[in-house]
């Protein structure tokens, strides 16, 4: 063979080189292009303090994984389990990175989320988090979310399979959106006292069951003799799960303050193994203007809101709004436990 051909071979298998070179430096970059920061956290069970803050700093969220396996938020009230488990394992644990934003749109996100944005910290026991983000506003299509890591330049869109929506209403700031809505959540065999008072002395009453099974009372009309202990034992069986509906979302005290010193139609008072001194104080709340066709016997227009009160519990500086469909069945009166049927 001829040295020049020779010297053509060495130059294909040059240029060759450089071209496989080259392919696998493009695939490369494209690969790591292709590899998206990821938001998501892949053991929510693991996770045992969620902080959210806002840029300002004014409003702050602590949920806090107890000993037991419950979450509390702020360090003062009970939060609603159901609440952070959503939060956790549906969200949180489910986030899924589309892309990058949009270059064009980087100035506007990154100034939103500098003023407005929600940051976001996951801890699993340690001192450091084991995710932090930012979530600022949603896309024009309002399928997705911006996110974005501290430090990092580049915000994207994030969303979860299967659910088209956004996901910056999921992370509430506001302390009353957090806490439990539960009152009363005793099994029986849980409850060691449950009292019912009214302004009537003969109304009211105490049950007590101590650790033998035989219920004790204390009651102007219940009697040894005419107690009906079937009643009182399926009594106890309906304070498993008891919840208000909502606060009342007020910018001023004055409502508190009244009812703190006014006289309740009817305390009721529950003292259990689980959950300590359980006690809510129910107040008339007043009929409103849209309440129409609503009138007593005589066919007046009705005062008060009859499927709604006003309530407070001892372990929320809060005033409540509960149902009567929800609590009117544990508003019973003594004479509710007495047998009926002379012997």
């Amino acid at each position: 063979m001829r040295p020049r051909s020779y010297l053509f071979i060495l130059i294909a298998l040059i240029l060759l080189g450089v071209g496989l070179f080259v392919l696998r430096s493009k695939n490369q970059q494209a690969a790591n292009q292709n590899v998206l920061p990821s938001f998501a956290i892949e053991n929510p069970d693991d996770v045992t303090l969620i902080f959210m803050t806002n840029q300002a700093g004014d409003k702050q969220i602590y949920l806090k994984k107890q000993s037991d396996g419950t979450w509390t938020v702020n360090d003062s009230f009970v939060a609603s389990q159901s609440k952070v488990r959503f939060l956790l394992e549906e969200t949180m644990s489910n986030l899924h990175t589309d892309g990058p934003a949009p270059k064009a749109a980087f100035d506007n996100i990154i100034s939103y989320m500098s003023i407005n944005g929600i940051k976001v910290e996951a801890y699993t026991g340690g001192d450091q988090p084991e995710m932090v983000y930012i979530i600022g506003n949603t896309t024009p299509n309002q399928l997705g979310t911006y996110y974005k890591k501290p430090g990092d330049e580049t915000p994207y869109i994030v969303d979860l399979q299967g659910f088209n929506g956004f996901l910056n209403v999921r992370y509430e700031l506001e302390e009353d959106r957090w806490i439990s809505r539960t009152v009363f959540s005793s099994i029986k065999e849980q409850i060691d006292s449950v009292s019912v008072e009214y302004p009537e002395a003969s109304r009211s009453f105490k049950m007590i069951q101590p650790e033998s099974g035989t219920f004790v009372t204390a009651s102007e009309i219940i009697k040894e003799n005419n107690k009906n202990t079937g009643a009182i034992r399926s009594y106890f069986t309906l304070f498993e799960k008891l919840n208000f509906e909502t606060f009342v979302f007020t910018e001023s005290d004055s409502l508190y303050n009244a009812l703190t010193t006014a006289q309740p139609f009817c305390t009721i008072t529950v003292n259990s193994k689980n959950r300590g001194k359980d006690e809510l104080k129910f107040f008339k709340k007043d009929a409103y203007e849209k309440m129409h066709g609503l009138y007593d016997e005589n066919g007046n227009p009705l005062v008060n809101d009859p499927s709604r009160y006003y309530a407070l519990y001892n372990k929320l500086n809060r005033v409540l709004i509960v149902q009567d469909y929800t609590f009117g069945k544990v508003m019973k009166e003594a004479k509710d436990f007495t047998n009926r049927i002379e012997m």
